[in-house]
């Protein structure tokens, strides 16, 4: 397992206070969350730490990212400016931590889902949403059904059925990927 006190490090130069302490607070529940589904909490508190690892890059860095793993131009797009992140960081972290592609698919799908989310990037995902202060009613309810029920999936569901009703709410469609992952859920 990687040495999380030098990532730690690492994170706290290149992240923002406020996103360094977020990607703690993940981190935290995404252990939590492994524990309660039985799995690797040392893997889950990993990719939690590391899942907004481009969230405060630059955009000549970002820029630079894109090119170096020809990853899509529309990245580059300003409504992509929240999501490019997930994307990014799941190249970035691969490079500088050689952290293993379950991890790196984790950071990958935290922001929209995917429809081939493992274990992990679900609980990455559902953690990325619950760690933090002052929770909406609608994620108070995503963190109890995540911790009373034995599948992930119906908090998983729960989840983006309120994402894409606040979506709806503000005229933006849920984004495709996001879609295909609900239709099988």
């Amino acid at each position: 397992m990687q040495d999380i006190e030098i990532i730690k490090k690492d994170l706290k130069k290149t992240l923002t206070k406020f996103r360094y302490e977020h990607s703690l607070k993940v981190a935290d529940e995404a252990k939590k969350l492994a524990k309660h589904y039985n799995y690797d909490d040392e893997k889950a508190y990993l990719a939690g730490l590391t899942h907004d690892i481009a969230k405060d890059l630059t955009e000549e860095e970002n820029y630079n990212w894109v090119k170096k793993y020809h990853l899509p131009q529309q990245l580059l797009n300003t409504e992509n400016t929240n999501l490019r992140h997930a994307d990014i960081g799941a190249f970035l972290a691969k490079e500088k931590y050689h952290l293993e592609n379950d991890i790196c698919k984790a950071i990958k799908y935290h922001t929209i889902g995917n429809k081939d989310m493992d274990l992990l990037a679900k609980i990455v995902f559902i953690a990325d949403k619950i760690a933090r202060d002052n929770l909406p009613e609608g994620l108070k309810e995503v963190k109890k059904l995540a911790y009373q029920e034995d599948n992930i999936d119906i908090a998983l569901k729960y989840c983006l059925v309120c994402q894409e009703n606040h979506l709806k709410a503000k005229g933006i469609n849920i984004h495709p990927e996001t879609k295909k992952l609900l239709d099988i859920l």
